[in-house]
């Protein structure tokens, strides 16, 4: 399967996305097929249908590099660890990004300014640039990948006060714009001692089940659209009557009924076609 801007910009609003959403997208490269172009082109074509008065947000997360003592966040340089296409909006110019040491975001379009000046110092509470879409009535798009990579559902357990999460401040150093470099700490929440790992699936297959998200290729790629306000409504009465709600209740985590679920190394996919994933040449 070969993809270009015009297939995917026919796709994404099949899907429901729109123009002038608030959209954060978390993304599988590969899961589409073969892009000509490759996560500029996937950039493009949301930009194109979300349109000048849509604001496009990637998670620019580095929590693996940031674990290093000496790890130094460089807003401007340091790159994201969440794929191509996280990287290539984090790289777009009038892209805007927030002060996290493991959990910025990147946004481009009129909201960005208010999501990544978000004042708080967490990156899931709700002054964050991730409680702030929730505030702007924003959507989340999973584009070939399953809720398990569904950040939002850390701001609810953050709601929710949920005792499996510890708070802690993270302290490291933050490059500013004029190169000096100045202390900066940002605050994080740990897992608690027997933590068994989370399942967003069982949620994201509950509402599903409902017909609150939308569902449908685009490309290869199982993409899954989700409104922020829709998720908080369904999630609440059902989080306050089982606080573990979120978590795994045995050995795996809920498998989904639409798409493929394929495990590869580097990450979870959820596609139509297994045999389509886009592997590079070797060379």
């Amino acid at each position: 399967m070969v993809l270009t801007q015009d297939r995917i910009a026919a796709d994404l609003p099949r899907l429901g996305v729109q123009t002038g959403d608030v959209l954060m997208i978390h993304s599988s490269l590969r899961s589409l097929g073969h892009v000509v172009g490759g996560a500029a082109t996937v950039v493009d074509a949301l930009l194109e249908v979300l349109g000048p008065t849509g604001t496009l947000v990637g998670p620019s997360f580095n929590f693996e590099t940031a674990q290093d003592p000496g790890f130094v966040f460089d807003p401007l340089n340091t790159p994201s660890d969440m794929g191509a296409v996280a990287d290539e909006i984090r790289l777009r110019a009038g892209n805007l990004r927030s002060r996290h040491l493991t959990h910025s975001v990147s946004a481009i379009g009129p909201q960005a300014r208010i999501i990544v000046s978000a004042p708080g110092k967490t990156a899931w509470a709700a002054d964050s640039p991730l409680g702030t879409i929730f505030k702007l009535d924003g959507r989340f798009l999973l584009l070939g990948v399953t809720y398990q990579s569904f950040t939002a559902c850390h701001v609810l357990e953050v709601a929710f006060h949920l005792r499996y999460r510890i708070i802690d401040t993270l302290r490291r150093r933050l490059r500013r714009t004029d190169g000096s470099l100045v202390p900066y700490e940002s605050i994080v929440y740990l897992r608690d001692v027997g933590y068994p790992g989370y399942d967003f699936n069982r949620l994201g297959q509950a509402m599903e089940d409902a017909g609150l998200t939308s569902v449908a290729p685009v490309g290869n790629a199982v993409a899954r659209l989700i409104p922020a306000r829709l998720l908080s409504e369904y999630a609440t009465p059902r989080v306050q009557r089982d606080p573990d709600y979120l978590l795994q209740q045995g050995s795996g985590v809920t498998p989904l009924t639409c798409g493929v679920t394929l495990t590869l190394p580097g990450g979870v996919l959820s596609v139509v076609d297994p045999g389509v994933v886009f592997r590079a040449p070797r060379t």
